[in-house]
C-alpha cells in the first residue's frame, strides 16, 4: 500500500510555529517561504527580518521580479564579506520568477545555476548569517530546499486558504477563509459572528490583505455597521463559477455568475483582472464542458454498475482525494440522462459563441435555473444547514 502523503499544517499554524521558534531559538541560518499566498509569505518575512535586525545583521534585499533587479549584485552579496556588520541576512524574493517557474534556479546544462551554487556555499560558510528565500512553487526536491530541510531550518508552505465549501459540507461559515476572518478579527479586538465572517469573506474575496483593510475599517466604524462598511467587491473564478452552476443550488449558482461578471477574475500569477465578458464566458464554457463531460461519463458508468472510484477513473478525474470526493458528491446530484442534458446545454452554448454572439451573464443564469437540483432533506439534517 502506498504511504499516505503527509499534509502540511495550515499556513497560520506554520506562522505561529515560526514565531515561537524565533522567540526560543533565535534566527536560523536559512529559511524558505514558498507558496501562492503573498499575505502569509510577507508575514513570515517580517518576522524573520525583524529577528535579523535584532541580531545586528546587515540586511541585503533582492527581488527577482523587481524591474531594477540585478543578478550580479545578488551574487556579489552572496560571495563578498559584509561591510557594516559581522554577518549578513540576504533576502531573495521570488527566486523562481521567470520562464517555466525556474528563474534564478534554472540550471546551466546539467549544473546548478550560479545562484544555487553561491547560495549553497553561503549556507555552508555563513557563520552567523542568514539566507531567506521566497518563491511561489519551488520544488521540494530542489537542492536549496533539500539543504534547508536537512539543516533543520524553517521551510514553510504557505498556500491560499480554501474559500469554497466542498459539496459534502456546504456551510459557508465553516469555510477555511471565513474561519481565518474570525481568528484575525479577534486578534484585532473585533467580535464578529460566524455569519459576519462568512459575509466579509464572500464580499471581499480571497484577498487577505484586502480583508485586513476591511477589518481596520470595522475597528473605526464598529462591527454593527459591517454591511455599510464592507461593500461587495469580490469577483470570482471561472472554475468556481462552473462548480456552483453544476452543484445545482440555484441561489449559489446565480450569485457566482453575477459576482464573476460584475467584478471579474483576478489572476494571482500576473496580477491582472480579466473583466471582458467574452473572455470570461469562454473560460467558464471550457471549464463547464470538461466537468459536464466527466459527469456524463461517470453517471453512465455508475448506471452500468461501476463503483464510484471506477466511475471517477473512467471520467478522467484526478486521483487526488479531494478531487475524487468532490466529483463523487456532485455525481450523485443527477442521473445519467440529466448529465447528458447538462452536457448538451453546454455544447449548445458553445455553438452559439462560435457564431460570433457574445456569451455573458444572461446566458449562464438560465443554466442555473435549468440545472437546479431540488434536494430532499432528512429530518436529522434539518436545521444543520443554511
Amino acid at each position: 500500500m502506498a504511504k499516505a502523503r503527509n499534509r502540511d499544517p495550515d499556513p497560520p499554524v506554520q506562522l505561529r510555529t515560526l514565531a515561537q521558534r524565533l522567540k526560543t531559538e533565535g534566527l536560523p541560518g536559512a529559511a524558505l517561504l514558498r507558496g501562492e499566498e503573498r499575505y502569509f509569505v510577507e508575514r513570515g518575512l517580517e518576522m524573520l527580518m525583524a529577528a535579523a535586525t535584532d541580531s545586528g545583521l546587515e540586511l541585503c534585499r533582492h527581488d527577482a521580479q523587481d524591474p531594477e533587479f540585478e543578478a550580479a549584485s545578488l551574487l556579489d552579496d552572496l560571495a563578498a564579506n559584509p561591510m557594516f556588520a559581522s554577518a549578513r541576512c540576504i533576502v531573495v524574493r521570488n527566486v523562481d520568477a521567470g520562464r517555466a517557474g525556474e528563474g534564478l534556479l534554472k540550471k546551466v546544462g546539467s549544473k546548478p545555476s550560479p545562484f544555487t551554487r553561491l547560495a549553497l556555499s553561503f549556507m555552508e560558510t555563513q557563520g552567523d548569517g542568514c539566507l531567506i528565500l521566497t518563491g511561489r512553487s519551488i520544488r521540494a526536491d530542489h537542492a536549496l530546499a533539500k539543504a534547508i530541510k536537512a539543516a533543520g531550518a524553517p521551510l514553510l508552505s504557505l498556500r491560499k486558504l480554501w474559500d469554497t465549501p466542498p459539496p459534502w459540507s456546504p456551510d459557508p461559515r465553516k469555510v477555511e477563509l471565513a474561519l481565518w476572518v474570525g481568528t484575525r478579527s479577534a486578534e484585532l479586538g473585533l467580535r464578529l459572528s460566524p455569519d459576519d465572517c462568512a459575509y466579509l469573506a464572500a464580499a471581499t474575496g480571497n484577498d487577505l490583505a484586502a480583508i485586513d483593510t476591511q477589518l481596520e475599517k470595522l475597528r473605526q466604524g464598529g462591527p454593527a455597521k459591517l454591511r455599510e462598511v464592507v461593500g461587495w467587491s469580490s469577483g470570482g473564478t471561472p472554475w468556481k463559477t462552473a462548480d456552483e452552476l453544476l452543484g445545482g443550488d440555484l441561489a449559489r449558482g446565480i450569485a457566482a455568475v453575477e459576482s464573476l461578471f460584475r467584478s471579474g477574475f483576478h489572476s494571482d500569477r500576473d496580477g491582472k483582472t480579466e473583466v471582458n465578458p467574452a473572455a470570461l464566458g469562454a473560460i467558464v464554457l471550457g471549464t463547464l464542458r470538461n466537468k459536464a463531460r466527466q459527469g456524463m461519463i461517470g453517471a453512465r458508468a455508475m448506471a452500468g454498475g461501476a463503483t464510484p472510484d471506477r466511475a471517477a477513473e473512467e471520467a478522467g478525474v484526478s486521483a487526488q482525494k479531494m478531487a475524487r470526493e468532490a466529483f463523487q458528491a456532485q455525481l450523485t446530484l443527477r442521473g445519467a440522462a440529466q448529465w447528458e442534458r447538462v452536457y448538451r446545454d453546454v455544447l449548445d452554448l458553445e455553438r452559439k459563441s462560435r457564431t460570433g454572439a457574445e456569451v455573458d451573464v444572461n446566458d449562464f443564469v438560465p443554466l442555473a435555473l435549468r440545472w437546479q437540483v431540488r434536494r430532499t432533506r432528512s429530518p436529522q439534517s434539518r436545521g444543520g444547514r443554511r
